[in-house]
């Protein structure tokens, strides 16, 4: 069976404040370590946008939106290391709130394949710290 990773929590503003900040990853990346984000092509995030993020130690990993449903749904694709994650993240109104929900196949190479439960473990972990730090990133804005 594949390995799967959900992770959900509720943020106190409106889903469009949400979901646009998903689109604009690149102007304020949330991961420890991130040094910088290119996007391209400029211009409005669509299916199709990539964003290379640098890291420390001058690590690369890339996303790639791969469906927008405005306030929605956000497809999108990867490239970690030895992952190519799939998944998308989910925006849902939740009494003048948002319910940000991920889903996230991370379809690790043939080596790690037989790792998956660890993996899907560690993935966990990562994606719950994630969304927590958007969490606070968002609520930490003035409306």
């Amino acid at each position: 069976m594949a390995a799967k990773i959900q992770s959900a929590t509720t943020i106190a503003r409106p889903v469009e404040d949400v979901f646009q900040f998903l689109l604009d990853l690149d102007q304020h990346p949330t991961d420890p370590g991130v040094e910088s984000v290119v996007k391209s092509p400029d211009g409005p995030t669509g299916p199709g946008t990539t964003l290379r993020f640098t890291h420390a130690k001058s690590r690369q990993t890339t996303m790639r939106f791969t469906a927008i449903e405005p306030s929605r749904r956000i497809g999108f694709e990867g490239n970690v290391g030895p992952l190519r994650p799939v998944g998308d993240f989910n925006c849902t109104p939740k009494d003048g709130q948002t319910r940000l929900t991920v889903h996230v196949a991370p379809n690790p190479a043939r080596p790690l394949k037989l790792l998956s439960p660890l993996v899907s473990r560690v993935g966990q972990r990562v994606w719950d710290q994630r969304l927590a730090r958007i969490k606070a990133a968002l609520e930490a804005r003035t409306p």
